[in-house]
């Protein structure tokens, strides 16, 4: 059983993250959502976009790491879009890290440190329009480089939120497919003895 630390993404914390939330509870996992966002909850994700940038990522973090701080470790950190980026950084700095999950995201432009005891997966769709080409592969290999576990996972479509159930995009084989991955990695990656410090 693993400890999930959850970051919705731009539309906030809404019955769709609790909706997601539940499939990893109901497999026995401890789940956590923490709300970065204050109670905003947006049904249009340019809203969601605008309140993002009129608070600015630098305090949204800081909100993110806020709500979690209590919260005992091992901790695997997964992040559905802009959330992604949380469970990104979460994944590459925090020491409570044990795994990292990025949902319908795409990682990063560039080569980036990371800590080999924490494996990561990414999901996206093949046409998603929120991917940057390259970034998902970029932080794969990054990952991989440090010696950790790295999966990409690349589905059909386009849609962006195609994993939850009560936006349009959902799809659900996608979504069945994606969650079987997440509870294997949560299995067999993320419970893996971590590295001592000082090995």
């Amino acid at each position: 059983m693993a400890t999930v630390v959850l970051f919705h993404s731009a539309i906030g914390l809404n019955d769709g993250i609790h909706a997601m939330a539940q499939v990893l509870s109901d497999a026995g996992h401890r789940v956590h959502t923490p709300d970065y966002y204050d109670g905003h909850v947006f049904d249009a994700t340019s809203d969601g976009i605008r309140y993002r940038d009129e608070v600015g990522f630098p305090t949204l973090a800081k909100r993110a790491s806020a709500a979690i701080e209590g919260l005992p470790g091992p901790l695997v950190f997964g992040g559905f879009s802009l959330g992604a980026a949380m469970a990104q950084s979460m994944g590459k700095r925090d020491p409570r890290a044990a795994g990292s999950l990025l949902f319908h995201a795409g990682g990063v432009a560039q080569k980036t440190s990371w800590n080999s005891s924490v494996p990561l997966q990414i999901h996206h769709s093949q046409g998603d329009p929120w991917i940057e080409a390259g970034h998902p592969e970029k932080l794969v290999a990054s990952v991989a480089e440090a010696g950790a576990p790295a999966s990409l996972f690349v589905y059909p479509g386009s849609g962006h939120l195609f994993a939850d159930p009560t936006h349009a995009e959902y799809e659900p084989q996608l979504a069945e497919l994606m969650w079987s991955r997440v509870l294997s990695f949560l299995e067999h990656e993320a419970t893996r003895p971590q590295a001592s410090p000082d090995a």
